[in-house]
């Protein structure tokens, strides 16, 4: 388990090396699917960080007060530096990153924070049915949902 600075780090990574940027609303949506797929995959949550339902969707609030400088526009490629020695790139936490990174890692902000709102997913069931504004995201129930969208194939892969 890491933080979701750490694996927020890991996607500015990947998108340094396509040439690419992210903004907050983007790290903030790779970072909570990767947590998903990984919960589902392994069994384990990736990220120590809780997960909160906000306006937008999915939030690591640690991780938004970090991005929180950067307002809408493009997060620093340097972001923490100091974390990318704590994530194995042959590890099973980067099997997630690299799934969602290639599902999704083309998708802005706004379409990404779509996906997370999506009819029956972990921020509708507690924004909408449960009507529980700004609380956790419990990992069971991020879990049973990305559970449905994992291929179990030697390497977590989003379906």
């Amino acid at each position: 388990m890491t933080s979701a600075i750490a694996v927020a780090q890991a996607f500015l990574d990947l998108a340094a090396k396509e040439g690419r940027s992210l903004t907050n609303m983007q790290l903030q949506k790779l970072v909570f699917f990767s947590h998903g797929i990984h919960l589902a995959a392994f069994g384990e949550a990736l990220i120590h960080d809780p997960v909160k339902a906000w306006d937008f969707g999915p939030v690591i609030p640690p991780l938004y007060e970090k991005l929180q400088r950067f307002g809408r526009g493009n997060v620093a490629r340097e972001l923490a530096p100091e974390t990318r020695d704590t994530l194995d790139p042959a590890g099973k936490e980067f099997q997630a990153i690299r799934a969602v990174w290639k599902a999704y890692g083309e998708k802005d902000g706004w379409s990404l924070s779509e996906i997370s709102h999506l009819d029956g997913s972990p921020w509708d069931e507690i924004w909408n049915k449960r009507r529980m504004r700004y609380c956790e995201i419990p990992n069971d129930l991020i879990r049973g949902y990305y559970s449905d969208r994992v291929k179990h194939t030697g390497t977590s892969q989003v379906a």
